[in-house]
């Protein structure tokens, strides 16, 4: 199954005339006089009346639409749901931290620290009972059409959404490629620049060269770097999406097997409903796709700041795993803590290091115990082990290191010029290895559930046929006008342009505000067009009058 599966919407609008009623009694000579005034009350209120259901009708289609599309056609909660969450669980986090700070903890203590830890991880399940709304409709949808016979049409729908994934991710890249390759060139002449003077000898790190064997060293590291670079070009990326895409190939097909071909176990396992089954089942292939880009990236650009922010994301994935009664979890917890702080403050490497493989040693018998359940050791050791190789194989990228040999040769305003130009690259690129690994993955994941058939239907053609009812319940040429000037075009704009943020892998939050922003402007637009239109149907009617 390759497209998203949504629900299926059929909405119907029962057309009740109550319109005036007129028979062909002779009517009195007084009552034919009607003052243009009075026509013109009865034109508006039949207008009104028009819209009036119009709206309803129209707003049927947003009250279908909006759950659909910022809920289970994203896997993401509405904006007041997500805050309340987001704002409980860092409260949570921090009253962990404060216990954690302590030196000695006492057994209520610890108790209580495991009662935060089991409602932070309740408030994920109920985060990952929202995400499963999604590929739970993507699948049956998608599984309906194909029964239909309309598997080609998926797949096209599908492999459209697919292309706009790719191009997305691709301009992330090129505008990372523009700003690699003015870094590149300006990296090139700053090498130039340093001979100058060739036989002045400059210390960098307890090393003396002259400023010609510096340079030589500068131009083979960027040699290297650009080599290096190689991984974020087009040949690179197409394979790597390639792959990406055969490894999620038949998700669709897992997760209606783990689910509706399998209900009763799949409703009676809580840990299976409130946990994101998608995001699941393509975690490892994510976390290995997302591991090595970052590992190229870190070849090219690499601070000490980068390695300490990939760190944490693993301290709290053990966090999130830990039983907070014992007095082993909090030790590590603990101890992981003083860790990555000493890290974070620049402390010897060799130090934390030891620690850390200390923390991997002791921890082994206690996570193989009766404590956790094999897949729960398992995460958390990987974790461990994760954050163990990001400290080993921390150190300066390549840009880093030209930095360090053009900071102690070039001029002081030359180097900060070039140190800015640095800075923007490796930002650009940054961004771009976030839109590939996190964005792009995720868009591929719920692709291949199933997701673009719903976004076509939810997002274009209920809206479509909804604003198409409302028109056809207006009974004059005029009346259809104002119901698709007001209401019509403004809401399907709006959706259209919400699509469109979609399919450029927007979040839900700026996908929404970028279709509502456009709504409002456009309905602005069309109601001034609507009352001047009005005003000149009117005077036409003054005229006849």
């Amino acid at each position: 199954m390759e497209g998203q599966v949504g629900n299926i919407f059929e909405t119907q609008f029962r057309h009740t005339s109550l319109g005036n009623h007129y028979t062909s009694s002779t009517v009195p000579s007084s009552t034919v006089n009607t003052s243009t005034s009075d026509i013109k009350s009865k034109e508006s209120k039949h207008v009104n009346h028009i819209l009036r259901n119009s709206g309803i009708a129209a707003g049927v289609g947003v009250l279908l639409l909006a759950p659909v599309m910022i809920l289970a056609g994203r896997g993401k909660l509405p904006k007041p749901i997500t805050n309340f969450l987001n704002k409980k669980s860092a409260n949570i986090s921090k009253k962990i931290a404060e216990l954690l700070a302590k030196p000695t903890m006492t057994k209520a203590e610890m108790v209580y620290l495991n009662s935060l830890q089991k409602t932070s991880n309740t408030i994920n399940s109920l985060k990952g009972l929202a995400f499963n709304v999604s590929p739970l409709k993507d699948v049956l949808f998608e599984k309906v059409l194909r029964k239909i016979g309309l598997g080609k049409v998926c797949n096209k729908i599908t492999g459209f959404f697919e292309k706009m994934a790719v191009k997305m991710t691709n301009i992330a890249y090129k505008k990372s490629n523009n700003a690699f390759a003015v870094m590149k060139d300006s990296f090139s002449q700053a090498n130039k620049k340093m001979l100058s003077n060739p036989d002045k000898v400059v210390e960098i790190k307890g090393v003396s060269k002259t400023v010609a064997e510096w340079a030589k060293d500068a131009e083979t590291t960027l040699q290297e770097m650009d080599s290096a670079y190689d991984y974020f070009r087009t040949p690179s990326l197409t394979r790597r999406y390639k792959s990406l895409a055969k490894k999620f190939q038949g998700l669709g097909s897992r997760v209606f097997e783990q689910t509706y071909g399998n209900l009763k176990e799949f409703l009676t396992s809580p840990k299976k409903w409130t946990t994101f089954i998608s995001e699941d089942m393509v975690a490892a292939d994510k976390l290995k796709y997302g591991r090595g880009i970052s590992h190229h990236r870190r070849i090219i650009t690499n601070t000490r700041q980068d390695s300490v922010e990939s760190i944490e994301k693993l301290v709290a994935s053990v966090k999130s795993g830990m039983d907070m009664t014992t007095k082993e979890s909090v030790d590590i917890i603990k101890r992981l803590n003083k860790a990555v702080k000493s890290y974070k403050t620049d402390a010897a490497k060799e130090e934390v290091l030891s620690e850390i493989q200390s923390i991997i040693k002791e921890s082994k018998k206690y996570l193989n115990g009766t404590n956790y359940a094999p897949p729960t050791a398992e995460k958390i050791r990987k974790s461990l082990n994760e954050i163990k190789y990001i400290i080993e194989s921390d150190k300066n990228g390549k840009v880093e290191e030209l930095l360090e040999i053009y900071s102690h040769i070039l001029p002081k305003d030359e180097f900060n010029a070039l140190k800015k130009i640095a800075q923007k690259s490796a930002s650009s690129l940054k961004d771009a290895v976030y839109t590939e690994s996190e964005k792009f993955v995720d868009k591929m994941r719920d692709l291949k559930a199933g997701s673009a058939l719903t976004d076509i239907g939810t997002g274009i053609l209920l809206p479509m046929g909804t604003t198409a009812a409302a028109i056809s319940m207006a009974d004059t040429k005029e009346k259809k006008r104002s119901v698709g000037l007001n209401f019509g075009i403004p809401l399907l704009t709006g959706l259209l342009v919400s699509t469109w943020g979609t399919i450029a892998m927007y979040a839900a939050g700026p996908s929404l505000v970028l279709g509502l922003t456009t709504s409002t402007i456009t309905n602005r637009v069309c109601s001034a067009l609507d009352k001047h239109l009005k005003e000149k149907d009117a005077k036409k009617l003054q005229t006849i009058a």
